[in-house]
């Protein structure tokens, strides 16, 4: 059905040359360094049976939209349709807005309904799925695709990172990746993102990127990306097992049937290092609680990555790569809608579960890869020909578990930790304010050694110029007497996952181990049973004093 419905869709607004010249202003791609593929290579790869009518595919051009041509593309449809709405996220590091399309049954969200959030060039060097979501945009926009509207609500980023992808760069405007940085929060991309996470609660999010297609696997193997797309839903310690049962069965494996049947190939998601030639091993995606797809799972989403072949290829097989991430997403649309209520249950009952583990079982701290082996199908970078390969493989599923511990009721933060305070509000946990001193039973954090290191992700060190503090770290029992102003964190509620990935300081990603929180002096306690009775009430915001951490 995806592929009919996109064959015969009609555009709901064609763009004039004079609308769009008079709005661009040309990313900075230079095609001269593009890797031209050998004509054997290039042939097993023609454009697919379907046109776009979105900036990126005007007549003649040979860069990719600009951001001035996005948000006018924006603002002509949500002119044109009743079910397109257009707002403002909020703004990037070099002052670019960052917009969000919401389309549903006559512009307005109805919560009954699932909404499925589709989010386009986290990374600026892969602009297929910006352009994907644009033309997702249109579909819906109008009839037939608005009919699905009735079943439910999109929310639509087109962008997350339009600095980046002005300047044709992976890393935001400072240089860190806002794909692992939705845990830490230290991006003003990252935080627009967590902002429409916590307004619009989607219970399906869906992340769209580009591959490597040479270079290092050209180094390493020979051989060029074969496969059109690949994807891996959330792979992440403390996930819920029956979102992470749906994701695989419900979406996963509906699209790799769509692909199938539009004569596309897919596969698991996987990527290898850089720079490394003697390192031939291949991985799966992270599975660390800092990227958009683990991040979103732990706020009780069904969360998906679909990574398409394009990195290093310049706008060849553009169509193709953008019909790729169109088919997929209009798949996980028509599976959200076909599954209405019933995934909004889904959902709120991962909530409910993790909320009622609060004080119970096992929290898991530290989780890594799993060694295996696998066979990989390749192109031979000169001829063409098929080329399997037998690779070293680093499996996300299952994971090994490196550190878990016994899960607390909760958490005590000092007053002097508004940052991370701040950071945990923003991704919609529940902070509560100690007004009257009492003693509370404690676990305090012993420190047995602490180094200075790197995040790590699948690809190697993660390049954001920031070092980590490497703790180890050993529970000891004990009272404490917590002052009024004081913090304290439950984990009695849905997003629990996300309170521990970011409090328990030996894991790369803690906010104790990237310097936004401090752990010495009882700043950061555990609490292994109830908090007492009277001496906790919800704050209000908290003041931003120290957001510089």
């Amino acid at each position: 059905m995806p592929r009919a419905f996109l064959l015969r869709h009609r555009p709901l607004c064609v763009f004039g040359l004079a609308l769009l010249a008079a709005a661009s202003a040309h990313a900075q791609f230079d095609p001269a360094k593009a890797w031209v593929e050998p004509p054997a290579i290039a042939a097993r790869f023609p454009d697919p049976p379907v046109s776009y009518a979105t900036p990126g595919f005007r007549e003649g051009r040979t860069d990719f939209a600009s951001h001035a041509e996005v948000q006018a593309f924006l603002k002509e449809l949500a002119r044109q349709s009743p079910h397109v709405r257009v707002e403002r996220l909020g703004v990037s590091q070099q002052g670019r807005e960052m917009s969000v399309v919401l389309l549903a049954d006559e512009g307005r969200i109805d919560p009954a309904r699932p909404t499925v959030m589709v989010i386009g060039q986290q990374h600026g060097n892969e602009p297929a799925g910006g352009e994907a979501v644009l033309a997702l945009a249109q579909q819906f926009a109008g009839e037939p695709g608005a009919a699905l509207l009735k079943k439910v609500n999109l929310v639509l980023v087109p962008r997350g990172n339009p600095d980046g992808a002005e300047q044709f760069t992976r890393v935001t405007a400072n240089g860190i990746d806002v794909n692992r940085d939705h845990l830490l929060l230290r991006t003003p991309e990252a935080r627009a993102l967590a902002a429409a996470t916590l307004r619009y609660k989607p219970q399906v999010v869906l992340d769209l990127h580009e591959f490597t297609v040479g270079g290092r696997w050209i180094e390493k193997f020979g051989a060029v990306m074969k496969y059109d797309g690949l994807l891996q839903p959330a792979t992440v310690g403390n996930l819920d097992a029956a979102i992470a049962a749906s994701a695989q069965r419900d979406y996963v494996d509906a699209v790799q049937a769509a692909f199938t049947q539009a004569g596309l190939e897919g596969f698991k998601y996987h990527t290898t290092s850089g720079g490394k030639a003697d390192d031939r091993s291949v991985s799966m995606g992270g599975v660390q609680p800092d990227t958009g797809r683990n991040v979103s799972a732990l706020h009780q989403a069904v969360s998906l990555l679909l990574e398409v072949r394009g990195v290093g290829l310049g706008r060849a097989h553009f169509a193709r790569r953008v019909h790729t991430q169109v088919l997929a997403a209009t798949t996980v649309i028509e599976t959200a809608a076909k599954q209405g209520p019933a995934l909004v249950q889904l959902t709120a009952q991962a909530g409910q579960r993790a909320s009622a583990e609060a004080c119970h079982g096992d929290v898991v701290v530290e989780a890594w890869q799993t060694p295996a082996r696998q066979r990989l199908d390749f192109l031979d970078a000169k001829t063409g020909e098929d080329k399997p390969v037998d690779v070293d493989w680093r499996a996300a599923e299952p994971l090994k578990i490196a550190n878990a511990r016994p899960r607390p009721c909760g958490y005590l933060l000092a007053a002097s930790e508004s940052v991370a305070v701040q950071r945990l509000q923003m991704l919609g946990v529940r902070v509560e304010r100690i007004g009257n001193a009492a003693p509370w039973p404690v676990e305090r954090y012993e420190v047995l050694s602490q180094n200075d290191g790197r995040r790590q992700d699948a690809r190697g060190a993660i390049e954001d110029g920031e070092a980590v503090r490497v703790f180890r770290v050993r529970l000891r029992p004990g009272r404490a007497v917590v002052p009024p102003g004081s913090f304290y964190v439950p984990l009695a509620q849905p997003l629990s996952p996300l309170v521990s990935a970011a409090l328990e300081p030996d894991s790369q990603n803690s906010y104790a181990a990237n310097r936004l929180l401090e752990i010495g002096g009882d700043k950061l306690l555990r609490v292994p049973g109830p908090a007492p009775a009277g001496v906790v009430s919800p704050p209000g915001p908290v003041s931003s004093a120290g957001a510089g951490h």
